[in-house]
């Protein structure tokens, strides 16, 4: 798997060569992104540096490699769209959004120093592994308090808001389908993790007391697969 860490100013300056510096049109100067003029240079040195950016042949140019084009392309122009979100207790982390394309999917989020995350992701297999993932990190300061259930007991159906106050981490998931109609698209899930088991989020009707149901981790996942779509919908990773 390809990471890729970018400041702010190194994702401006990727962006502009992607777009053939037309980022920069209509633009009165540099000051409105996040390096200065005269840095500008120095951010496209380390780039080039780093291998991310790559002179063209027979041009006073430089243009951005393939394999980062591609990852920057699914990030910021998704066929569809995955942000998950993890609460732990009372910190929350950084919501980390899965792109997909035909061509490519891409993990991103923004670190706690604000620099832009990008990784690209193998398959759909591996995007759904990871976002499972999401709720499995156990903060190393927690300590259990509450007793697993006993083997062979089977679990039933509790309120959510008596269950949260239980819950390890509280994880959503909201799939978008089509970016551009966000609103008549979208598919949501949330489940918690307890030293019980895992809980599914069960959406309550007008009146209703919201109710989270056991869920085993083999059906979250077909669960979480079916609100991505199908391959051909959702991309399936780079092409062989």
């Amino acid at each position: 798997m390809n990471e890729y860490t970018l400041s702010p100013a190194e994702l401006a300056v990727l962006l502009n060569h992607m777009t053939g510096g037309r980022l920069l049109e209509g633009k009165a100067s540099l000051r409105d992104f996040p390096v200065g003029e005269q840095a500008w240079a120095e951010v496209e040195e380390s780039l080039l540096d780093r291998g991310m950016l790559l002179v063209l042949p027979f041009e006073e140019a430089s243009g951005v490699t393939s394999q980062l084009a591609s990852v920057l392309s699914a990030a910021l122009t998704p066929g569809r769209i995955c942000i998950v979100r993890a609460v732990h207790e009372d910190q929350a982390d950084p919501p980390v959004t899965f792109s997909f394309t035909p061509e490519c999917i891409t993990r991103s989020y923004v670190d706690a120093q604000g620099r832009h995350i990008l990784a690209e992701i193998a398959d759909r297999e591996e995007a759904i592994r990871a976002i499972l993932a999401a709720g499995d990190e156990r903060p190393a300061s927690e300590a259990p308090t509450k007793k697993s259930a006993r083997r062979g007991e089977r679990l039933k159906p509790r309120a959510l808001a008596g269950l949260l106050s239980e819950a390890r981490v509280l994880v959503t998931l909201l799939v978008v389908s089509d970016p551009r109609e966000a609103a008549e698209a979208a598919i949501s899930l949330a489940w918690l993790e307890t030293n019980e088991g895992t809980w599914l989020v069960d959406g309550a009707g007008e009146g209703e007391t919201p109710q989270a149901v056991p869920i085993s981790r083999t059906e979250l996942r077909q669960r979480i697969s079916s609100a991505l779509g199908r391959d051909d919908e959702a991309g399936s990773g780079r092409a062989k």
